[in-house]
């Protein structure tokens, strides 16, 4: 009987094989429940997280307002000591006007040092006095950019912080890791930027102690008191020290990441933040360094542990999409672009209302995790959408390249006819080499971009004078070279031409700020790039400043702008451009600008040879056709009742006087040629001579 009780022996153990399968599968789901569940519970810090974003920005507008308001002092500062000076220089001329026709006149020479006091007192008191306002405008807006700047790396890593915790719902697993690698590159610079503003500050705050300290006239009781401050500070500079070298990674560490390490990241996060939801949170930046702290755990694993944790986290939504909502495959199969955006804007509004609903803390528990759910799926959907989308772009811009690389050929053709340009068999070109050779090294300022950008860019530039050279790199790339004292030039028609600004040392320095928050920004990019020095900024009406704008998007000028709180904007040009916006403000707001007449003569003048006397424009233009009569150099202003005429120091007497003017007008500043008043005749004394 052994066959039959080895077929019995099967049969019994077919139930435990069955058993065996069920436990496997019952500890797969779960596991998946898990994490799906700590997704969920790690989502549960968004609203913390939004309500620190939102407490960021809002200090940050404050203070973009402060800065804005402290700017516009500043403007009015300098605008007024202009002002004051050109009163100095017309009193002077005047003066010398005086001088040079009445100056023996007692009563003109009481008038002369009238106005020789009121010079003093302009250039050695007022000016000065808004010059020391301007000087500390800028020093208050230096305090407000720093604590702005400090404050916006706190919103930055609250924002990455957020992104990262999002990633974890995306669908597709190529779009969850490259937001996921983003999010943590950005939270690991914005965390090393926070601890290294928080070492800043105690450093300081330690150097002036330290300070105190060595001061003489600090007692010795005083200065164990400061000692053991001191010892305090430098215990807390190095325990900052020691956190920024337990997170800090060197930068786009995470995008270098391969896929399985990335899963496993996301794994042990998504988990470790899991639990941090549960239990609470303590602070913001103990949140971000921990969440970089458990991403770094994978270090310490080996490749097998590794791909354990990354199978255990992904998912294949793509999948799950297909068997739940297979409509999507037919929009992607059979829908036009037309229908695909569509769906695209009903689904980005379709997350934009459930984000609203996971968001608000006073909706219940379950509603939130809802939507959070809905959310996921949602952006699922989303990627399959923008993913069929981009196919279907794809093809147009095969054909806009096509169009692009023709542009760039017929351009280069053009300038190596014209002698300017070089090309090689192999493609690559150069364009004015030997100007590149002249420019000094110091002196060369570099930037890199398409071919196809590089000749709109190369043709603005030759049609504002500017000289450059360039240079295929090749892979498409050309580098554009300029001198430094063109870079503001380059960097304005860099961006109206091609959207992009340039590599400048504000723009550096200003990296990242700007971003739209409660008040509408446009181009917070441009104002970045520019330095305080490069600015030109003006607050106007909301409704002037939408007409200014279009004036400047019609001369292609590049601006800034930002919605302030009372109905106006602030608007920023560079310095260069101030000129041409000065026309457009005038032409909007219908201020004639003032005309000028032979103004090379003016400039050519030196300024103490000049004699300029202020008149209404009609008598100026009496006076100009005169002149010109009379053969008389001159130059004039024609500006309503601000109007004037300039001639030289040499010609004042025959440009505005006649001997006959010249003489009457002596004579009515020293009374001559008055009537003098007849003496009362004393009466005579009587002869009394001889009277008894």
């Amino acid at each position: 009987m052994p066959v039959q009780d080895n077929d019995d022996k099967r049969t019994n153990d077919q139930p435990v094989t069955d058993a065996e399968e069920e436990l496997r599968r019952k500890q797969a789901q779960a596991q998946e429940h898990e994490h799906e569940n700590n997704i969920q519970k790690s989502g549960k810090l968004l609203p913390f997280l939004n309500a620190k974003a939102e407490h960021h920005q809002s200090r940050i507008d404050s203070l973009d307002e402060k800065i804005a308001n402290q700017t516009d002092k500043i403007d009015r500062n300098r605008a007024k000591i202009e002002a004051l000076s050109a009163k100095a220089d017309k009193l002077e001329d005047t003066n010398r006007m005086l001088s040079a026709t009445l100056g023996g006149v007692p009563l003109v020479q009481s008038m002369i040092r009238r106005n020789e006091e009121r010079i003093t007192a302009i250039r050695e008191d007022k000016i000065p006095k808004r010059e020391q306002k301007i000087e500390n405008g800028w020093k208050k807006i230096d305090a407000m950019t720093a604590k702005r700047d400090t404050i916006s790396h706190k919103l930055d890593r609250v924002v990455a912080l957020s992104d990262a915790i999002k990633s974890f719902s995306i669908g597709f697993n190529k779009h969850r890791r490259e937001a996921f690698s983003d999010a943590m590159d950005r939270l690991n610079e914005a965390t090393f930027n926070c601890l290294m503003d928080k070492k800043k500050a105690l450093t300081a705050k330690k150097d002036s102690i330290v300070e105190k300290y060595n001061s003489p006239e600090t007692s010795v009781v005083d200065k164990y008191k400061l000692q053991q401050q001191i010892n305090t500070l430098s215990e807390r500079i190095q325990s900052v020290d020691e956190r920024i070298d337990k997170v800090h990674q060197p930068d786009e560490f995470y995008s270098m990441q391969d896929n399985d390490t990335l899963d496993a990241q996301m794994k042990l996060t998504s988990d470790k933040l899991a639990d941090v939801a549960e239990n609470g949170i303590e602070t913001t930046s103990g949140l971000a360094e921990d969440t970089l702290f458990y991403a770094q755990e994978t270090e310490e694993l080996d490749k097998s542990q590794i791909a354990s944790l990354a199978d255990k986290f992904n998912l294949t939504v793509e999948e799950q999409l297909e068997d739940d909502y297979n409509m999507i495959d037919g929009i992607i199969n059979n829908g036009s672009k037309a229908d695909l955006e569509k769906t695209r804007a009903d689904l980005a509004e379709s997350i934009e209302a459930a984000q609203t609903i996971a968001d608000n803390p006073h909706i219940r528990q379950e509603m939130r995790e809802m939507a959070n759910e809905d959310i996921a799926r949602l952006q699922g959907e989303l990627a399959v959408v923008e993913k069929a989308l981009s196919s279907l772009d794809a093809v147009n811009e095969e054909r806009t390249h096509e169009e692009e690389v023709s542009e760039v050929q017929d351009w280069l053709l053009d300038m190596v006819a014209d002698g300017k340009a070089e090309m090689n068999e192999d493609g690559a070109f150069r364009v004015n080499p030997d100007y590149y050779k002249e420019l000094p090294r110091n002196d060369r300022h570099i930037e890199s971009m398409t071919e196809a950008q590089a000749v709109s860019v190369m043709a603005a530039l030759s049609n504002a004078g500017i000289e450059f050279s360039a240079a295929a790199r090749g892979d498409d790339k050309v580098g554009i070279t300029v001198s430094k004292k063109d870079l503001v030039a380059l960097n304005d028609i860099m961006y109206s031409t091609i959207g992009k600004i340039a590599k400048t040392q504000a723009a550096k320095e200003n990296a990242g700020k700007g971003e739209k928050g409660k008040y509408q920004t446009i181009n917070p990019e441009y104002y970045a790039s520019l330095s305080k020095e490069q600015r030109h900024s003006r607050v106007e009406a909301t409704e002037v400043a939408r007409e200014i704008v279009k004036g400047l998007m019609a001369e292609k000028i590049p601006y800034s702008a930002v919605v302030r709180k009372n109905d106006t904007v602030a608007i920023t040009v560079s310095k260069d451009n101030a000129k041409v916006y000065k026309q457009i403000e005038n032409k909007v707001k219908g201020v004639r600008a003032a005309e000028y007449i032979n103004p090379e003569f003016y400039k050519a003048l030196p300024k103490e040879f000049r004699v300029t006397l202020p008149m209404t424009e009609e008598q100026a233009k009496a006076k100009v056709a005169e002149l010109d009569k009379k053969g008389i150099a001159h130059s004039a202003v024609m500006n309503g009742d601000k109007s004037a005429v300039t001639v030289s120091k040499k010609d004042q007497g025959r440009a505005f006087f006649s001997r006959s003017q010249l003489k009457r007008e002596v004579q009515r500043i020293s009374g001559q040629g008055k009537k003098q008043p007849q003496k009362q005749k004393s009466p005579k004394k009587k002869d009394t001579q001889g009277l008894g």
